[in-house]
C-alpha cells in the first residue's frame, strides 16, 4: 500500500530536515511559500506525472480510519441498522435508502440516488442540530454523514462536489479559525485534559483535509488533462495552490505536535530539547500512530515532488522512513513499504543530480527489496532502484554496467506488465547501443 504506478512502488524517500523549536520555523512552516517549480535535471524513472499517481496512499478508508475512526465512517452495517437510535426516523428511512443505493457492487450502485439520500438527511440533521446536542453540525453522527456525501461524489467523478463536501466538513470541526491556522489545532492536541470527543474531532478533520488536499491535486490534474496550454499545473494554478494550502496544513499540525510532544518527553527525562526529533515511533503522541503519520509524508512528499519541489518531498520521504525504521522489524510489510520509499529518494536524488545518494538509496533499497521478491511493492521498487541505478552508472560512464542494470529493469518490468517501466527501460538500453 505504500507505491505510485510502476514507480509508484519504488518510490518514496526523503528527510525531513530538522524542526525547529521556541517559535522558529519548522519544515511545515517553510512549505507555506514554497519557490517555484525547479527543472529536472536528470533521466528517472518517476516523471512528475509519475508522482501524481499514488499507489502507497494507505487505501482511503484505512489512512481516514486511522487517523480517526469516525472520519470517513458510517460505512457500516450497523451504524444504519444498528445502535442508530441518536436518529430520528425520517433520518433513519434516508439513510438506510442511502445505503442501500451505496453499499453495493459497482454494477448495482446508483450514486446519484445515494448522494440524494445523504444530502436529504443532512439538511434534516441541520434542522434538528439547535435542538439536539447529539446532532449538532460537528457531532460524529452528522460529520460521518457529511464525509459519506464526500466519498460518494468522489466515486462519481464529481470532484467540485467531493470539495464542498470536505471543505463543509472542515468548517463543522474546526470553524473559520482552525481552517485558517493550524496552530489552533496542535494547542488543543497538546491539553492533556482535552475531552476525548473533541481530540477524535481533530484527527477526523486532520484525515478530511488530507482527502482534501488530495481531490484538489486530481482536480488539477484532470484540469492539465482537458487544456492544451497547461503543459505542466505549476504552484500558481488554484487547485494547486489549495492542494498545497492543506497538505501544508496537515503538516503542521503533525509536525508542531510531534515536536511539543517530544521535547514534553525530554523535560520529564531531565533531558535537553532538541531541534530534531528521533522520529522514533515509540516517541509519537499516543493519537498519532506511525502508519497514518508515514502516509501524510508521503502523501504531501509525492505532491510536491510532482511539482519538482524535492527540497520539500525528500525530508519529508526521509522521516517516513526513520518511523518505518527501512523495514527493521523484518516483516514483509515494514521492509517493501521501505523499499518504495528508498526508491523515491533515489530517483529524487537522480532528478537533481545526486548522483551519490542516488547510489546509496539505490544499492540499500535493493538489499531490502530481494527479501521478498513476490511481493507487490518490492517488485516495483526492485524496477525502480535498478533503473536508477543504472543512471547513475551511466553517469559515471560505467556503460557496461548500466546496460546490466537496466536490462535487468526490462526484464522485471515486463514479468509484472509494468510496461512504463520496461518501455523507459528498453530506450536507456538503446542508447547506450
Amino acid at each position: 500500500m505504500l507505491g505510485r504506478s510502476t514507480a509508484g512502488r519504488l518510490v518514496l524517500a526523503r528527510r525531513t530536515p530538522a524542526l525547529f523549536f521556541n517559535g522558529a520555523q519548522t519544515p511545515a512552516t517553510r512549505l507555506l511559500a514554497p519557490p517555484h517549480c525547479m527543472r529536472l535535471s536528470q533521466r528517472g524513472i518517476f516523471t512528475s506525472a509519475d508522482w501524481s499517481n499514488k499507489r502507497w496512499l494507505t487505501p482511503v478508508a484505512a489512512v481516514s480510519v486511522a487517523v480517526g475512526v469516525m472520519t470517513f465512517a458510517f460505512v457500516g452495517y450497523g451504524m444504519f441498522f444498528g445502535p442508530s437510535a441518536v436518529y430520528p426516523k425520517p433520518v433513519r428511512t434516508l439513510l438506510r435508502e442511502a445505503g442501500m443505493a451505496y453499499l453495493r457492487t459497482a454494477d448495482k450502485q446508483d450514486l446519484p440516488r445515494a448522494v440524494e439520500c445523504y444530502e436529504r438527511a443532512l439538511e434534516l440533521l441541520d434542522e434538528l442540530g439547535g435542538s439536539d446536542p447529539r446532532l449538532a453540525a460537528d457531532s460524529p453522527h452528522v460529520t460521518g454523514v457529511v464525509a459519506r456525501i464526500a466519498a460518494v461524489y468522489a466515486d462519481m467523478g464529481d470532484l467540485d462536489g467531493a470539495i464542498r463536501a470536505y471543505t463543509d466538513l472542515l468548517h463543522r470541526i474546526l470553524g473559520d479559525d482552525g481552517m485558517a491556522d493550524p496552530r489552533t489545532q496542535v494547542a488543543l492536541l497538546l491539553d492533556r485534559e482535552l475531552p476525548k470527543e473533541r481530540r477524535e474531532n481533530i484527527l477526523r478533520a486532520l484525515g478530511s483535509a488530507n482527502k482534501l488536499a488530495e481531490t484538489y491535486e486530481a482536480r488539477a490534474a484532470r484540469s492539465k488533462r482537458r487544456s492544451v496550454l497547461l503543459a505542466d499545473p505549476d504552484m500558481e494554478a488554484g487547485d494547486v495552490k489549495e492542494a498545497s494550502r492543506w497538505y501544508q496544513w496537515c503538516l503542521q499540525v503533525v509536525m508542531l505536535t510531534y515536536q511539543n510532544h517530544f521535547n514534553h518527553l525530554q523535560l520529564e527525562k531531565n533531558q535537553p530539547l532538541t531541534n530534531t526529533p528521533s522520529f522514533d515511533p515509540s516517541t509519537l503522541p499516543g493519537y498519532f500512530s506511525h502508519q497514518v503519520v508515514t502516509s501524510l509524508f508521503y502523501n504531501a512528499a509525492t505532491f510536491f515532488a510532482g511539482h519538482g519541489q524535492f527540497q520539500y518531498a525528500v525530508p519529508l520521504l526521509q522521516r517516513g522512513l526513520d518511523l518505518l525504521r527501512r523495514g527493521a522489524d523484518g516483516k514483509e510489510e515494514g521492509v517493501c513499504r521501505s523499499c518504495v520509499l528508498m526508491s523515491h529518494l533515489a530517483n529524487a536524488a537522480v532528478l537533481t543530480s545526486d548522483l551519490p545518494a542516488a547510489e546509496r538509496w539505490a544499492i540499500e533499497g535493493l538489499a531490502l527489496a530481494r527479501q521478498f521478491p513476490k511481493n507487490e511493492d518490492c517488485l516495483g521498487s526492485f524496477v525502480a532502484l535498478t533503473y536508477n541505478l543504472g543512471v547513475v552508472y551511466e553517469a559515471a560512464d560505467k556503460l557496461e554496467s548500466a546496460r546490466v542494470q537496466y536490462r535487468q529493469a526490462v526484464e522485471v518490468a515486463r514479468s509484472i506488465g509494468d510496461t512504463g517501466a520496461e518501455a523507459l527501460a528498453t530506450a536507456a538500453l538503446s542508447r547506450l547501443a
